[in-house]
Formats: structure tokens, C-alpha cells, sequence
């Protein structure tokens, strides 16, 4: 069965389409802002359409009913924009997982992946940083002080197709969490620097 990384809008979901190993991967774009279901009845969560597309995509039933054997998938990556946005419609996206699909998260199929936010060019490599600390320390790693470009990453739409198979789609270079050994809030501190010779 495919991994299903679920992405906002159809920009992310277009990168994300041109870079992915079709036979293994598919995507779901979620179109507008998905409700807090944490504070939303269960009536207008079921009418609204963009929980409506997540809950036939997966296939697998909500509530008593979400059965984890039935689900579509192999695994649900839920990949947002690493900016301030990106992580409020990912905290929303893994409160309708805990509300109303809790046994994928506890059968261990549904993860975050994490994009880095930093892209920092210097003489024929490229290095990326999830975080401030880490692009410091990239800084203060590089012998060659000149022509250093630094940018901030603010889309997955914003990847290139070999960096969104290398940092967002590949299972073994790409940064995920696992949510049935996470907390929701969790914040990765990268300890590693992911370098790409361009």
C-alpha cells in the first residue's frame, strides 16, 4: 500500500506530485483551513468538507468506528509548511487525527514529517537547518566565509523536486515523528546538519 502525505493547498501538493514515487506515494491537499475539532461538534465536523475529504481518503471509519485494518494506506505522513501557519494547520490536522481517528495514531501509521526552514548556499554546497541553533551552527562550520546566501523557507512549494524527494519524501534522509510516541506539541531539535552538493 502507498504512504499518503496529507499537505496544504494544491502549490505544496503539485511539489509534492512532480517529486513523489508514484507507485509508493500518494497526496492529499487539504484546500482552506481546516476547524479545530477539538472545540467543534461532531455534527459540523461531519458536514464539513474538508474533514469529509480526509475521512473517505483514508477509508478506514471515524470514531468507534475507525478501524485501522481497514485503512487505505501504509502509513499517513502529515507534511505542513515550516512556517507559523504551517504549524497551526499541523496542530489542527493532529487534532482530528486524536478526536476522531485515534487508533491509526496508537497503531503507529501516523506521522509528522518536518521540512527544514532553512536553506544556506555556500560555494558548491547546500545545507539545511530545521531550526535557529542548527543554522548557527552550520554558520560556524563553514571554512568559506564568502558568498554565503541564507533563506528563509517559508512553503513546500518552495522545494525543488530533488529537495522535496530528498528532505520530505524519501523515508531514510527525511526528518519524521511518529505521534504514538510524541506529544502533539513536540518541537524536533535537530542535532545534525543535512548537506546537498549542488
Amino acid at each position: 500500500m502507498k504512504e499518503l502525505f496529507i499537505v496544504e493547498g494544491e502549490s505544496a501538493a503539485s511539489t509534492v506530485r512532480q517529486a513523489m514515487y508514484k507507485p509508493d506515494q500518494s497526496v492529499l491537499a487539504l484546500q482552506g483551513k481546516l476547524i479545530n475539532t477539538a472545540t467543534t461538534s461532531i455534527s459540523k465536523v461531519l458536514s464539513d468538507s474538508i474533514c469529509q475529504r480526509i475521512f473517505q481518503a483514508l477509508g478506514c471509519g471515524i470514531n468507534e468506528h475507525c478501524d485501522a485494518g481497514d485503512l487505505l494506506f501504509s502509513k499517513i505522513l502529515i507534511l505542513m509548511d515550516p512556517d507559523v501557519d504551517g504549524t497551526h494547520a499541523r496542530m489542527l490536522t493532529i487534532t482530528l487525527f486524536e478526536n476522531y481517528l485515534k487508533p491509526l495514531i496508537d497503531s503507529g501509521v501516523v506521522w509528522v514529517v518536518i521540512p527544514p526552514s532553512f536553506r544556506i548556499t555556500a560555494s558548491n554546497h547546500c545545507y539545511y537547518a530545521w531550526n535557529d541553533r542548527q543554522q548557527k551552527q552550520i554558520l560556524n562550520q563553514i571554512t568559506q566565509k564568502t558568498n554565503i546566501t541564507i533563506s528563509r523557507v517559508k512553503s513546500v512549494a518552495q522545494f525543488s523536486t530533488a529537495e522535496c524527494r530528498q528532505h520530505l519524501l524519501q523515508p531514510d534522509t527525511r526528518v519524521q515523528i511518529n505521534l504514538v510516541s510524541s506529544p502533539t506539541d513536540a518541537s524536533p531539535e535537530m542535532t545534525s546538519a543535512s548537506t546537498h552538493v549542488i
